[in-house]
């Protein structure tokens, strides 16, 4: 994705959210938190302007809303753990697919349990793309994850809407703890990012968090201009 809203190659504009923490370093204790962009950040604000042809800085919806609460696109796969987010906009069930991706699954529940996701913010949402969290507070403030993990594809789990997957830095093995939810048809990301589960519920709360106005901060695009915030991430 480039900062002047062009659509180049669609991986580019995928650099989803790692990005802006690259620069800082992202390993244990390490302020630099993947920022889905799914292009490394050198020190600037991952951009997401990967959403399908609209600037990333939209707050209209393009992609049409599917309506359902559950999205039923992958259910081949069987669901091993569910974790209930509850943000300040409502709550919402996310289904995890722990024994096709086991390395993926068992380091985004390692960050559940330990409460890590409370208090942190979804800090970039696109209307016709996705929702993108777990890595900052309100203040844009990144906190320190454990050491990355190795990039885990899931044969013929794709990117669709209500899909959950992992943000991370232009390099593959580079995702701590950032995900996304898929709010489009982002079949584009397939092999290049870990899809790891999908919304069982609430997938109308990730809707609106995905069109809520947003406003560049610093080096941030795409930021809820009232924080979208986090106050609990537990398993059900």
């Amino acid at each position: 994705m480039t900062s002047d809203g062009s659509r180049p190659h669609t991986l580019w504009r995928i650099v989803l959210f790692s990005a802006s923490l690259a620069a800082a370093g992202c390993g244990s204790g390490s302020s630099r938190s993947s920022d889905t962009d799914t292009g490394s950040d050198t020190g600037t604000s991952p951009d997401t302007d990967a959403d399908s042809g609209k600037d990333a800085g939209s707050d209209t919806d393009t992609a049409s809303d599917t309506g359902s609460d559950t999205d039923t696109g992958t259910g081949d796969f069987a669901v091993t753990d569910r974790v209930e987010f509850t943000t300040t906009m409502g709550t919402f069930v996310v289904g995890l697919y722990g024994n096709d991706a086991p390395i993926t699954v068992q380091n985004f529940l390692t960050y559940v349990d330990e409460g890590f996701f409370d208090g942190l913010v979804f800090h970039r949402v696109i209307p016709s793309f996705m929702i993108q969290g777990g890595g900052y507070d309100k203040n844009l403030i990144p906190k320190a994850t454990h050491p990355a993990i190795s990039l885990e594809i899931v044969k013929g789990l794709s990117h669709q809407p209500g899909v959950i997957s992992m943000a991370r830095e232009t390099a593959p093995n580079t995702a701590t703890s950032q995900f996304f939810i898929c709010v489009t048809d982002d079949s584009y990301l397939d092999g290049d990012y870990a899809a790891f589960g999908d919304t069982l519920s609430g997938y109308d709360v990730v809707k609106a968090i995905s069109k809520v106005t947003t406003k560049t901060v610093g080096v941030f695009k795409n930021v809820p201009v009232e924080p979208v915030i986090i106050t609990s991430a537990v398993r059900l």
